[in-house]
């Protein structure tokens, strides 16, 4: 079985946003002031994600700072205003030649997206993707998602698995079982977290921003080199915890992270251990499975001591083995 290294302690990681609303659409503060609102929580970059309209934000990129060009696409409902329809997130890859132009800034989008039956997130999901974007499948819980869309559907790169905005508003943020639904299904799609975030008031006790994020390893702070390593699942998502290395070294899979109340191995078919110091109550910092050569994939939750999660992405074992 090859050794690997997935999350490595010794490498930069940048911590990021791939979701919020500024004036743009529907949310409180110009783009500017968000831009320092996430600066100032010690984010490294963001994706300003209005409701159907793009924006390509570059000259707010510093040094230590940058914008991903993005947008999220929605208002396609089967019944409109009764159903609530689907919402994709929306990132420009560079590393790709598009079949189509690519989206320019403030470009807007009609809606409502018309309905024309079964096939009509995949139309979408197929045009965003034809103007060279990577496309994410946005808060799945919070819009009734059914989890055969997971399957019907391709061409999504990951699936928005936390949503603080729906756990802060709505209690509906989760999006991991419909993540592993896809998973268990084949599919190879990454798990994210964000924050959908709209107010940005830094002085509210229980803040609706900074509450869900992405690290990303990459070779540097520039849109390229995040857009690669997102593409390659260089990154864990998290609610609170840091994943601090994560390696599949002699036919383990190896993880190390903050102190944590547990550690949950998410297996498929097989189930993974799930760890923690039961009669001690003393956190975590690390463990370790066995991988067996006939499970498909493995995921690792790291939950601290008020219940926040880190995700890594999942290690699919086909990839291990000589």
């Amino acid at each position: 079985m090859k050794n690997i290294i997935l999350i490595d302690r010794d490498q930069p990681a940048y911590k990021g946003n791939l979701h919020l609303h500024t004036t743009w659409s529907d949310g409180r503060l110009p783009a500017a002031d968000v831009v320092e609102a996430f600066k100032a929580k010690g984010y490294h970059f963001i994706s300003i994600s209005d409701h159907d309209v793009y924006a390509r934000t570059d000259e707010f990129d510093t040094a230590d700072f940058i914008t991903l060009p993005g947008t999220e696409r929605g208002e396609l409902n089967p019944v409109p205003d009764k159903n609530p329809g689907y919402h994709f997130g929306v990132l420009d890859d560079p590393t790709v030649e598009p079949e189509l132009p690519r989206y320019g800034h403030l470009e807007q989008f009609p809606t409502p997206v018309p309905w024309v039956g079964e096939a009509s997130p995949q139309l979408l999901i197929d045009e965003l993707r034809a103007h060279g974007n990577l496309v994410v499948f946005n808060h799945p819980e919070w819009h009734l998602t059914r989890f055969d869309d997971m399957v019907k559907y391709d061409g999504f790169f990951a699936v928005e698995i936390y949503n603080h905005s729906t756990e802060w508003s709505a209690a509906s943020s989760y999006g991991a079982a419909y993540w592993d639904h896809a998973l268990q299904n084949g599919k190879r799609v990454f798990g994210i977290a964000s924050d959908d975030s709209h107010t940005h008031e830094p002085d509210w006790k229980i803040p609706e921003y900074g509450g869900g994020w992405v690290r990303v390893q990459a070779e540097a702070l520039t849109q390229t080199g995040l857009i690669r390593s997102l593409k390659a699942g260089r990154f864990y998502s998290s609610s609170g915890p840091e994943v601090r290395d994560l390696r599949v070294e002699d036919g383990e899979l190896k993880i190390a992270c903050s102190p944590c109340k547990f550690i949950m191995f998410k297996a498929f078919p097989q189930r993974g251990p799930f760890i923690g110091n039961f009669a001690s109550g003393k956190p975590l910092t690390e463990a370790s499975m066995v991988i067996e050569p006939d499970m498909t994939y493995i995921r690792v939750e790291c939950v601290d001591f008020e219940g926040n999660v880190a995700w890594t992405n999942p290690v699919f074992v086909a990839d291990l083995l000589d």
